[in-house]
């Protein structure tokens, strides 16, 4: 990868030969150029900031012979913070999303809160490489592993919050600039910048799993990422990529290209619609979901490929979940999701993930059943949750909602695929929502509801998504029935009392 300055240099070699072709006057194309990335980053600098990981517990004494980098380890974390030649080992980049301090940052840079506290370094306006203090450092909001986001909240204010390009500007070919904190140079708050284009889109992420059965861990494997030449060294990630009028493209992340990789490859997840729900949901300390269709779709055969077939094959339809519900059969092929074209099973999976669950999207299928034409469906599917198997690497300041002991999720992100099966298929078609967690001894537990079981009604009400359920039960009182689904597969009404009685109060009648 070819890095930024060559970019540069290359770009002023062909407008300086054009001014030697055509005269004096091309060399304003340069003076033009230089003036919009001068003023690109004016603009966007205000809204980077440098982020340092520091682990809560640790041994400072053996920190400071392991890594020459960090000075005087065993003084005071303020001390260290103030000290111009102190280096953290861990370190990032973030943006500004608000004038009040949201900040925006990649998830892999924060790792787990509770081993790890966060200062974030900023130049802003009359502040002038301020830091916060460990008195006011940041506290996490919510960070969420599938995307690689998170959302820090600092004390401050009067900050300048990052502006973003509309997604229609992520081009290839474009001019970008990329700010973060490379190799923790920018820790004083002043972030560096490097030059370059867009490479390409839709890009995959870098992963060593090299096995199609198991599920990805993040959607960017699924190919959503920017690719710019722009050096990205370690310490970038988090930071803006930003076209030449100083709106943000994208977030970087400095990601290894693989396991024998020497330099972080050049990558940034865009500005479209998920990146902009997600943050949306951190801000509010809580993790997004991502849609479900409950389908397993396979890669196109090669002679399916030559006789001009696109999208992706769907092998196996599951009972009871959206895809089913919506009409799609076995060997079936999704073309479209939304309107975006699907050419195989990583933009499908990618495209799926984009609603929220309990979305509608409509699918373009075809669908062929022995003829060499295909019948064109379009399909309405709404959607469930994705079942995500990297939780224990996503965190939230937000706690889950409860009820009486209870907590209610998405029937899909509840229960396994072997559960599903052993329900009979009229009753999978009934079931939306399902108890995620019970904590023992509380109304629900002592009422007979169990972790996995499924709830169809509250008194009357059936229930096909969380916020449904708690609609329900929110303006009622007393004892409440509902109707649920046991783990054997069994259909009861269970009646779940306000409170607990007494065992003083059991015995007195």
């Amino acid at each position: 990868m070819n890095p930024g300055p060559t970019q540069l240099l290359a770009i002023v070699c062909i407008l300086l030969f054009m001014r030697a072709a055509a005269g004096q006057g091309d060399l304003a194309l340069v003076a033009a150029l230089e003036e919009s990335t001068i003023a690109a980053i004016e603009k966007a600098e205000k809204s980077v900031v440098a982020i340092a990981r520091i682990p809560k517990r640790r041994d400072n004494t053996n920190r400071a012979r392991s890594n020459p980098l960090s000075l005087n380890l065993p003084r005071a974390l303020d001390n260290q913070l103030s000290d111009p030649d102190f280096v953290p080992s861990f370190y990032g980049s973030g943006v500004v999303l608000s004038s009040d301090g949201y900040i925006l940052t990649c998830a892999h840079v924060l790792s787990d809160p509770n081993e790890n506290e966060y200062v974030v370094w900023l130049n802003q306006r009359s502040y002038l490489a301020k830091q916060v203090s460990p008195a006011r450092k940041a506290n996490t909001l919510a960070a969420d592993a599938f995307s690689d986001l998170a959302v820090l909240k600092i004390e401050a204010d009067n900050l300048t919050p990052i502006s973003f390009a509309k997604p229609n500007r992520i081009r290839k070919g474009r001019f970008v600039v990329a700010l973060g904190n490379p190799d923790a140079i920018a820790r004083d708050g002043v972030p560096s910048a490097s030059w370059g284009i867009i490479s390409n889109l839709s890009r995959v992420a870098p992963s060593n799993n090299t096995d199609r059965a198991t599920p990805k861990t993040t959607i960017h494997e699924y190919g959503t990422l920017i690719q710019t030449d722009a050096k990205l060294n370690f310490g970038t990630s988090g930071g803006a990529l930003v076209d030449l009028q100083g709106n943000m493209l994208g977030l970087t992340t400095s990601l290894v290209a693989n396991s024998s990789a020497e330099h972080s490859a050049g990558f940034a997840l865009a500005v479209d619609e998920l990146f902009l729900r997600v943050i949306e949901q951190l801000k509010l300390g809580k993790l997004p979901d991502y849609g479900f269709l409950g389908i397993q779709p396979v890669e196109l055969r090669m002679s399916d490929r030559e006789a001009g077939k696109s999208g992706a094959l769907i092998s196996l339809v599951l009972p009871g979940l959206p895809g089913e519900k919506a009409g799609l059969r076995a060997d079936d092929i999704i073309v479209e999701v939304n309107g975006k074209k699907i050419y195989d099973r990583d933009d499908l999976f990618r495209e799926l993930s984009v609603p929220a669950a309990g979305k509608e999207v409509k699918l373009l299928v075809h669908r062929y059943s022995g003829r060499n034409t295909p019948r064109v469906l379009v399909l309405t599917a709404q959607l469930s949750k994705k079942p995500m198997h990297n939780e224990d690497r996503s965190f939230s300041s937000n706690p889950t909602p409860s009820w009486r002991g209870l907590e209610i999720d998405y029937w899909t992100a509840v229960s396994s695929e072997t559960n599903r099966l052993a329900i009979p298929a009229a009753t999978q078609n009934q079931i939306q929502i399902a108890v995620s967690s019970l904590d023992p001894d509380t109304p629900a537990w002592i009422a007979g509801v169990r972790a996995g079981c499924g709830v169809l009604k509250v008194e009357d009400v059936r229930i096909n998504t969380p916020e449904d359920f708690f609609r329900a039960v929110e303006n009622r009182s007393g004892e409440i029935r509902v109707e649920i689904l046991q783990l054997d597969g069994k259909r009861r009404w269970v009646n779940v009392p306000a409170e607990i009685a007494s065992k003083s109060n059991a015995s007195a009648g």
